[in-house]
């Protein structure tokens, strides 16, 4: 192993463990110096569409416990950003993202866009001096180069991001971590992960006005930001998860999920080389609605996602090691058994771990609101998310291209082979 290469591990085995191993405290009912005056830490909205629903309700649990409140909303869409300000308890409302972040009162920025938008604006975000939960993915699959961007401005800047992926929540990796590392499996060789259900519904949102047009209440060109400039769609506009120009399908919107619990109990960095594969054999849509990647990794493990919108038949993650395996199951909302660690060695017994907060989002916001505070990294920081982003927008490049996508370790940048 070169040393470059032992830095960088070095660096991620106490860096991006950070954030998993922190133990999120009880917040104090009070924000920390500097907030806003009536003791709350302040968080603005930049999208406000059906994520950010979730969002909205979560803050107004903690503004009744006194720690954070919802003070402004921004979105394209003027109906959906009044519907927000109202249930926000009267927001201040801005249709330009800039504005928002001029805003005093605004300490944490969530943004809950389309995929293409989150890069430019959680960079808008940390030069305005915003904390930041983005929603997951980081970036749109085409914008590697724009993750590591955010991650030197954040350092730089010395603010916070949280990528809202949900299955971060769970308090076991610690756990886990500190279990492979003293090598209860032995060395990590392979990985299956996996994300199936029946139907494209998270894709097809609804459409709340079919007769709606780009005019002083829906401002299309703000939509497509640095997209291609097509007209206008009523579907490319409430439906932008079906199409390649705004999102990347199941492998920045399904896979993710399963995959980062896994980046973080192995300590990876990023990976060697990725194959992409799969489809859209079901459904009438651009994204594919069969995704397969395989991510290798140098010196191991090789990780195999896979993902079917045609089946809801689930698969346990597992995560085989040359002397036992880790593995779970995703089903019901992670409300199953748990944590299973079985490892091979004679005398050695299985373990069981119960499942403790699995994909619940308002225990990430309660892990960023803390790290306002405390200024420690966020379960689900931008370094593991930068390092989350690369094989997932790897295997997106393959599939499109029918190529082998490689990282250059050196350059910290992929090509395609």
């Amino acid at each position: 192993m070169s040393n470059d290469r032992k830095n960088r591990r070095d660096f991620l085995r106490t860096g991006l463990a950070v954030g998993a191993a922190a133990v999120t405290p009880v917040l104090k009912a009070h924000a920390a110096p500097g907030k806003s005056a009536n003791g709350r830490i302040g968080v603005g909205f930049i999208g406000t569409g059906g994520r950010a629903q979730a969002h909205l309700d979560i803050l107004e649990h903690f503004k009744e416990q006194g720690i954070a409140e919802t003070v402004a909303v921004c979105d394209v869409y003027r109906p959906r950003l009044e519907a927000a300000s109202k249930k926000a308890g009267s927001a201040r409302m801005y249709m330009e993202h800039e504005a928002l972040l001029d805003d005093p009162r605004v300490d944490v920025v969530c943004i809950a866009t389309p995929d293409r938008l989150h890069a430019p604006q959680t960079i808008d975000a940390l030069n305005a001096g915003k904390d930041i939960y983005c929603e997951k993915p980081l970036t749109h699959w085409s914008q590697f180069e724009q993750a590591k961007k955010i991650q030197e401005l954040a350092t730089k800047k010395g603010k916070l991001v949280q990528v809202g992926t949900q299955y971060m929540a769970d308090e076991n990796y610690p756990k886990l971590i500190e279990m492979v590392r003293n090598g209860i499996i032995g060395k990590p060789v392979h990985v299956q992960c996996g994300y199936f259900r029946r139907g494209d519904w998270g894709e097809r949102m609804p459409i709340p006005d079919a007769n709606a047009k780009p005019g002083p209440d829906l401002n299309w060109k703000r939509f497509l930001g640095d997209a291609p400039q097509v007209d206008f769609s009523v579907s490319r506009f409430f439906q932008w998860r079906m199409f390649w120009d705004y999102a990347g399908g199941p492998a920045t919107d399904l896979l993710v999920h399963v995959f980062t619990p896994v980046f973080c109990i192995l300590e990876l960095d990023y990976p060697q080389r990725v194959f992409g594969g799969g489809g859209t054999f079901q459904y009438n849509r651009e994204v594919p609605d069969q995704c397969n990647i395989i991510a290798d990794y140098p010196d191991g493990p090789s990780v195999v996602m896979t993902s079917s919108l045609s089946n809801h038949v689930p698969s346990d993650t597992i995560i085989r090691g040359t002397d036992g395996i880790i593995s779970w199951a995703m089903i019901a909302g992670g409300k199953d058994y748990g944590v299973r660690i079985v490892p091979f060695a004679k005398g050695k017994k299985e373990l069981r771990i119960p499942w403790n907060g699995m994909a619940d989002t308002s225990k990430l916001w309660q892990d960023l609101l803390t790290c306002v505070e405390t200024r420690a990294q966020p379960k689900c920081n931008i370094a593991m998310a930068v390092r989350v982003q690369a094989p997932l927008s790897m295997g997106i490049l393959s599939h499109r291209q029918s190529k082998t996508a490689l990282f250059d370790p050196e350059q910290e940048s992929i090509r395609m082979s």
